[in-house]
């Protein structure tokens, strides 16, 4: 606490030692506290070199760094879309807090609350970003640096479930090979509904947690936000989380390797079954569906990435 208000009042950030502070979800992988002093109210971040999960993870705490570089970036390609970052340095990053009425999308999602418009939100978005820094070599060079996706991302997630199923390493190693090769814009990496902040009484949306972002494939993003809704969509049948799949891609709009897309969202569902971390509002039957679900995108692909709500109907 004394070292965040020392450093607060060293950065201009704020004069007076009056400050509160409130301990706020940071997920697995850092501290997250919202600090309210005079001339100031926002988030700061620190990154966890170690994380929150019950297996040994580790991680780079650099990764703030690539965070608020990031943020930046898209705040400047596409404005209100992102928090504005108020600082970065000596191991924290400042950024603006967002209105107490705002939740995040996953909330939604799980209650069974289902906005279309939120999900084309994002993929333009998504689109924007892309199309902004494709081909960038510029972008190319600053977030080339995959040590932290590959820490977070990759080794947890695709090398993990090729581990703990061998019969599907080939197919899991081929989508981690195109993912290396096809590297042609700003990736955040975790484009997922926890990340996203939605104003309930209003159309203000933001895009947070930017700290494996990459300079990496097209199709990742994509993949982690069709993979989230399949998920929900096992949790919770009745609900139409397959509209929004389709009004997020139509946003998105994008050329893209469809079989990859297939393949990275596969990844995800199994990986959240049977990775390191584990998403904890599935029960045991629906973990078995996601995994058989899972399996068959990766073995035996559909068309179209949408056609897997059709395997599960």
């Amino acid at each position: 606490m004394t070292a965040l208000v020392d450093h607060l009042v060293r950065r201009g950030l704020t004069s007076s030692s009056d400050v509160r502070v409130k301990s706020l979800t940071g997920g697995v992988s850092n501290d997250v506290v919202a600090v309210t002093a005079p001339g100031l109210d926002a988030v700061v971040k620190r990154a966890l070199g170690r994380l929150r999960v019950a297996e040994e993870w580790l991680a780079d705490p650099a990764r703030l760094d690539t965070e608020g570089r990031a943020l930046r970036l898209a705040g400047r390609l596409l404005p209100g879309a992102v928090p504005q970052v108020y600082d970065l340095a000596d191991g924290y990053l400042v950024i603006e807090r967002a209105p107490e009425s705002w939740r995040t999308w996953k909330e939604d999602l799980l209650a069974g609350a289902v906005d279309v418009e939120v999900a084309a939100r994002l993929g333009r978005a998504l689109g924007g970003w892309q199309r902004g820094t494709a081909g960038d070599a510029a972008v190319a060079r600053e977030f080339g640096d995959r040590t932290a996706f590959g820490q977070l991302r990759v080794d947890p997630f695709h090398r993990t479930v090729a581990q703990r199923h061998p019969d599907l390493a080939d197919v899991v190693n081929h989508t981690i090979a195109v993912m290396e090769d096809s590297a042609s814009c700003l990736a955040h990496g975790d484009y997922t509904p926890k990340n996203v902040l939605i104003d309930p009484d209003g159309d203000g949306v933001w895009v947070i947690d930017w700290e494996v972002a990459h300079y990496g494939d097209p199709t990742f993003d994509p993949a982690w936000t069709i993979g989230h809704l399949l998920l929900k969509t096992v949790h919770r049948p009745s609900a139409d989380y397959a509209a929004a799949g389709g009004a997020f891609l139509e946003a998105w709009a994008a050329d893209h390797d469809s079989a990859q897309l297939i393949r990275q969202t596969g990844c995800l569902l199994l990986a959240r079954v049977d990775g390191k971390s584990p998403a904890d509002y599935l029960t045991d039957a629906e973990r078995h569906r996601t995994r058989a679900l899972a399996r068959r995108l990766l073995t035996d692909p559909p068309p179209h990435v949408l056609d897997a709500w059709e395997l599960l109907a």
